[in-house]
């Protein structure tokens, strides 16, 4: 039996969250906040420096409540600091392990500065 009046599948939590999550950049406290209706639930912080004559960003952490882990918005975090240190045409230094994770595996994507 064939049903007319199919209808589609529900958006995944990760699509739905991607698209009410705001990120905010917060320069007075050195990060990047994550948002989502109205919460604050994640942080991406970094600090900027003058390394060599050239500008550093030192990515220091991320860190997402649990429940919105494994939803990409660790990784929105990122892409963000990343634009951020284009922009300004800055090296990048990823202290923070998953900043450093996906720089591993997106190589060449923004100059880096040694650890």
């Amino acid at each position: 039996m064939l049903r007319k009046n199919r209808h589609r599948p529900p958006q995944s939590a990760r699509s739905i969250l991607q698209q009410i999550a705001q990120v905010v950049h917060n320069p007075d406290r050195e990060r990047f906040e994550l948002w989502v209706a109205g919460d604050l639930v994640g942080v991406l912080g970094y600090s900027i420096e003058t390394v060599d004559g050239q500008t550093t960003i030192t990515v220091l952490h991320t860190v997402l409540y649990d429940e919105y882990s494994g939803h990409g918005l660790a990784t929105r975090l990122t892409r963000t600091v990343i634009h951020f240190a284009r922009e300004r045409n800055a090296r990048l230094r990823p202290v923070c392990s998953f900043t450093k994770n996906y720089l591993d595996h997106h190589p060449g994507i923004v100059e880096l500065a040694p650890v």
